[in-house]
């Protein structure tokens, strides 16, 4: 502090008061030899009188001298050292990352569950693109990791290379010749097979094949029961695409069958009944026609057109005779006529 010879008093760069004891904004650290400027990156513009702590740090920074940046932002590699917002996302990722020394671009600090890459924007192995979200490969567990890290497709989600004798999307479903067990597992499926000493063996159908088979057995086992396993395992390799027919396809195709055939004798049947019923009225027909004549009655009718008729009966009286030329004579106490 300074004053002159009319008393006046005037304090040093950065000092106010009426005494001169007390630091300006913006200054800080009173003392004897004055104020000092507070160091805060032209990001703030007052600082704690006592500490110099810089307050109210502003463009996303923080620290005593504003010389950092907030959580999920870096600083720019430039010398401007602006603070830019970081690229990660906070599904994929804390939201934080960091630039290294002499690196153009940032990289997150930590991704989450099933997500990796510079920016946590990659699906880890194991996991599967599903509408931008890193879903697990549902594989069941049937998958060799140490082969196939990826253990599924990352697009869609396939499984690669299932084992465990297991095959479909996601090693869902069993390979033909086995079974599901209880736990999950697929297993060989396995046929009882008789012996002629009225035991049985249980072979496993995956296996029934021209090799020797390894089946386990009920009885003691002898020859003639390795005889007609062979004997099954020939049998079973023709029978095999028989068997990929269920019971319920089978009958359905037979009930088919019956029913055509019914059909059709049905068909047959009514057809011979409606031509024998026409042949019958063709000879039956009740058609006459009388012509009169000076000397003589005619009669005519349907079956004089018909060579081997049997006009027989066609008359009721006993008297009427029929002549050898297929007329008709008509006789009478009075007189005789001929048709």
């Amino acid at each position: 502090m300074q004053c002159n010879s009319s008393g006046k008093c005037q304090c040093k760069v950065g000092v106010i008061g009426s005494s001169c004891d007390q630091c300006h904004n913006g200054y800080y650290g009173f003392s004897k030899n004055g104020c000092f400027p507070c160091q805060c990156n032209n990001r703030s513009t007052s600082c704690d009188a006592l500490t110099g702590a810089c307050l109210n740090c502003q463009e996303n920074s923080k620290g005593n001298h504003c010389e950092e940046c907030k959580e999920g932002f870096y600083q720019s590699p430039d010398a401007t050292k602006e603070c830019l917002r970081c690229p990660c996302s906070a599904v994929t990722s804390t939201g934080n990352c960091t630039i290294k020394f002499g690196e153009l671009e940032p990289e997150c600090v930590q991704c989450k569950e099933g997500y990796t890459g510079q920016n946590c924007n990659i699906c880890e192995n194991g996991y599967y693109n599903f509408d931008s979200i890193c879903k697990k490969c549902q594989c069941h567990g049937h998958v060799n990791t140490t082969q196939n890290p990826k253990i599924c497709k990352p697009e869609s989600g396939e499984c690669i290379n299932c084992i465990h004798n297991t095959t479909g999307f996601w090693c869902e479903n069993c390979l033909e010749g086995y079974v599901q067990d209880l736990e999950g597992n697929c297993i060989k499926k396995e046929v009882i097979v008789p012996t002629p000493e009225g035991s049985t063996i249980l072979v496993s159908n995956a296996s029934l094949t021209t090799s020797v088979p390894t089946p386990i057995i009920n009885s003691t086992f002898t020859p003639t029961a390795l005889q007609t396993i062979f004997s099954v395992s020939t049998s079973e390799n023709s029978t095999s695409t028989l068997a990929d027919v269920s019971w319920t396809q089978f009958n359905i195709i037979i009930l088919t069958v019956i029913i055509i055939v019914v059909v059709l004798l049905m068909g047959f049947v009514g057809a011979v009944y409606m031509y024998r019923e026409y042949q019958n009225r063709k000879l039956n027909a009740p058609f006459w026609t009388i012509e009169l004549k000076e000397d003589n009655i005619s009669f005519s009718s349907y079956h004089d057109s018909i060579p081997n008729a049997d006009v027989s009966g066609l008359l009721e009286d006993d008297g009427n005779e029929v002549a050898p030329n297929g007329q008709l004579t008509l006789t009478t106490p009075i007189h005789n006529y001929k048709a």
